[in-house]
Parts: C-alpha cells; sequence; structure tokens
C-alpha cells in the first residue's frame, strides 16, 4: 500500500472497517471526557444511535441500569494507566434492548498524541446459550444427588459419572441444607459409580467433610475399591483425613453398633 495516496489509504482504511462485523471506535483522551472521535458503520448499526449522538460523547451513554458498576471501574482505571483490557459487560441500545459487549480497548499513540481504539463484538447469543446451558446443567445435578434418609440420624446419597465443580457445589449445598433441616448426624456419600479423578474428588470430599463437621455431622465415603483405596493412601496429606468403607452396608452396621 506504500505507493497510495494518503487520501487513497484513508478511503481503503474506512472501507474496510466499515465492513468489518466487529464494531469500532477511536476516543481522544486529551480532550475533555475522552470523547468518540471516529467510529465504523458497524458500531451505528449495533447500537442504533445516529453520528451526532455519537461524535463527541463519552462511551458511557452505552451505559445502563444493570451495567456492573465493577468492571466500568476496571475500564476507567486501564484507561487512567494506559493500559489494555478485555472486558465483557451489559450495555444498551438506543431503544433501551440490552446487549452483551466483549469490549477491547487498546491506547494507541500516534505523532506524540493518545488515542484509545475501543472495538466491541455483540455476544448475546453466546452468552444466553451458555447460561441456558449452566441452568440445565444445574437442573440435571439437582436430578441427580437426591439424598435418602435411611433413618432419623443418617442420610445417604450415592454419586453417578463424572464430578465437576458445579456437581460438587451442588452437592454441598444440597447436603448443608438436609443437616440443617433435619439434624442428621451422619451423612453417607457412596461413590461406586464415580470416575475418580484422584486429587480432585479427594480434595472435594474434604472440602464437605469440613463443612458437615461445622454443622455437627460426620461424613463417611462408601464404593471405595481397592484402587481408589491405594490412591487416596498415596494422596493424603497431614491430619485430614476421610472416613471409608466398601459399601454402605458396611457404614450402616457400624454406625447402629454403635
Amino acid at each position: 500500500m506504500n505507493h497510495l495516496k494518503t487520501k487513497v489509504k484513508n478511503e481503503l482504511l474506512e472501507s474496510m472497517l466499515n465492513g468489518s462485523r466487529v464494531a469500532a471506535v477511536v476516543t481522544d483522551p486529551e480532550l475533555p471526557d475522552n470523547p468518540i472521535i471516529y467510529y465504523n458503520e458497524t458500531f451505528a448499526q449495533m447500537t442504533g444511535y445516529a453520528e451526532h449522538e455519537i461524535l463527541g460523547k463519552n462511551c458511557r451513554f452505552l451505559q445502563g441500569p444493570n451495567t456492573d458498576r465493577f468492571t466500568i471501574d476496571k475500564i476507567r482505571q486501564a484507561i487512567k494507566q494506559r493500559e489494555k483490557v478485555t472486558v465483557t459487560l451489559e450495555n444498551y441500545r438506543k431503544d433501551g434492548t440490552a446487549f452483551w459487549n466483549r469490549l477491547n480497548i487498546e491506547p494507541v499513540t500516534l505523532d506524540d498524541h493518545l488515542y484509545f481504539i475501543g472495538t466491541q463484538t455483540d455476544i448475546t447469543q453466546e452468552v444466553e446459550q451458555q447460561v441456558e446451558l449452566n441452568e440445565k446443567e444445574k437442573e440435571i445435578n439437582e436430578q441427580l444427588l437426591p439424598i435418602l434418609p435411611i433413618d432419623d440420624h443418617i442420610g445417604a446419597v450415592a454419586l453417578v459419572g463424572k464430578m465437576n465443580n458445579l456437581r460438587f457445589d451442588v452437592l454441598t449445598s444440597k447436603l448443608s441444607h438436609f443437616v440443617r433441616d433435619t439434624r442428621t448426624r451422619h451423612i453417607i456419600i457412596d461413590v461406586t459409580g464415580v470416575l475418580w479423578e484422584k486429587n480432585f474428588v479427594y480434595t472435594n470430599l474434604l472440602m464437605i467433610q469440613d463443612v458437615l463437621r461445622l454443622m455437627g455431622s460426620k461424613l463417611y465415603i462408601s464404593g471405595i475399591s481397592p484402587k481408589t483405596a491405594i490412591e487416596i493412601v498415596n494422596i493424603k496429606d497431614g491430619d485430614q483425613n476421610l472416613l471409608t468403607f466398601s459399601t454402605v452396608q458396611q457404614v450402616i452396621q457400624r454406625l447402629q453398633e454403635k
């Protein structure tokens, strides 16, 4: 492009930006309130604002009632420190509809003059799909973790499949509420059907044990295979131990003997 005239270069660059699927603005922090001095057509189409409503204005006109204040502060600090920042925040179009905006801001210095280039991508569909997936997974986890009262003082739950952080969070919450509401003193977690992932499962079971201990209940782990028992011995750390048994029946028998 070196052989092209400056005017032609600028026109080609503007055409390229206007044809982009990514919205873009340029702001000038050396002017009062860091106003927008350039925007591409994608930005206007995404937000619904006209030229006279964009140029000379600070980008905060995209904020609304649910725009996260912490994220806004993060953006302000980055601009103050002249640093690059990427955030996801809820913005609003001119007609009031909300959309999720992945915003990237970069400082650029040209001829000793500082500018900020901001690019915005509408990721509303991506965010909504993730929220829907999380809700479905939470619903599935609620159904997969029923706590069964064996008697007035014993409750049991069987884990099946691969445990992740969300499933352990749901399990911990359900067990905590169960113990609080029923005053159950003994909780059995059967791991026969769990895909055992060494430290991950063991560490999370220790955490559940600590939570239940604080609530006056004791945890017992059943369904321990010889292979799992060896792995537990190899990863045990300090004074933290789990009470482990081969079967649920062994746990119940021991509790009934007391």
